[in-house]
């Protein structure tokens, strides 16, 4: 709807949307046309009171980096799967997953990691784009801030990849959906391992040193 508004209102323009950190969020309330439609009115409206106002130029060359980094995923039981497979009323998800995962571990190469990019664009000393993968909770985007103080920076999510959501440490200790039950529909093993916040902040460390500041 943002798009779409956008583009009507300054024809031969082409908006984009980059969405950022918000696996934990959601709009509310919802569950209908009307109210889906209401943040892009919203959003919209908000492009356009930017663009009314004064705008900065992006200055000096574009520097970017990529690292791909392993996020450790904690280990399941063969018999967690197995219940899976018994469980009477299981769901296509729920059995696919059991039986790939099974497969896996009858084949010696049990999944115990999964690939996680990270991606920085910084444009001069005007501006940095820090692209997350997968479903990015909003303690990343928060910490990033605080650990580069002063940086013109946009953290974005859903980026490169998305291999499932990525919980912070506040998120993995909560537990519930975007902990485990996503995990499920995304074909993983079972949540992350303690230490996956530090284990993607590692490799934005790396990315954002090769970028320089």
């Amino acid at each position: 709807m943002a798009t779409a508004k956008l583009e009507a209102e300054y024809p031969g323009a082409g908006a984009l949307f980059l969405q950022l950190c918000g696996g934990d969020q959601n709009p509310n309330p919802r569950d209908t046309v009307e109210l889906a439609e209401q943040p892009g009115v919203e959003l919209a409206a908000a492009v356009d009171r930017v663009l009314g106002g004064p705008l900065a130029s992006l200055n000096g060359s574009i520097r970017t980096s990529y690292v791909v980094t392993r996020l450790k995923l904690a280990q399941q039981p063969r018999s967690a799967y197995q219940a899976d497979l018994e469980n009477p009323k299981p769901t296509p998800a729920a059995r696919q997953r059991a039986t790939r995962m099974l497969a896996a571990m009858d084949a010696g190469h049990p999944v115990r990691d999964t690939r996680y990019p990270v991606q920085a664009v910084r444009f001069g000393k005007s501006l940095t784009l820090l692209a997350l993968g997968g479903e990015v909770v909003v303690d990343y985007a928060l910490r990033t801030r605080r650990e580069y103080p002063g940086e013109a920076l946009i953290v974005a999510g859903y980026s490169n990849a998305v291999m499932c959501y990525i919980p912070s440490n506040r998120v993995l200790g909560e537990g519930g959906y975007e902990v485990v039950d996503n995990m499920v529909y995304y074909g993983q093993p079972g949540p992350f391992a303690p230490g996956v916040e530090n284990g993607v902040f590692q490799a934005i460390h790396q990315a954002m040193k090769k970028v320089g500041r």
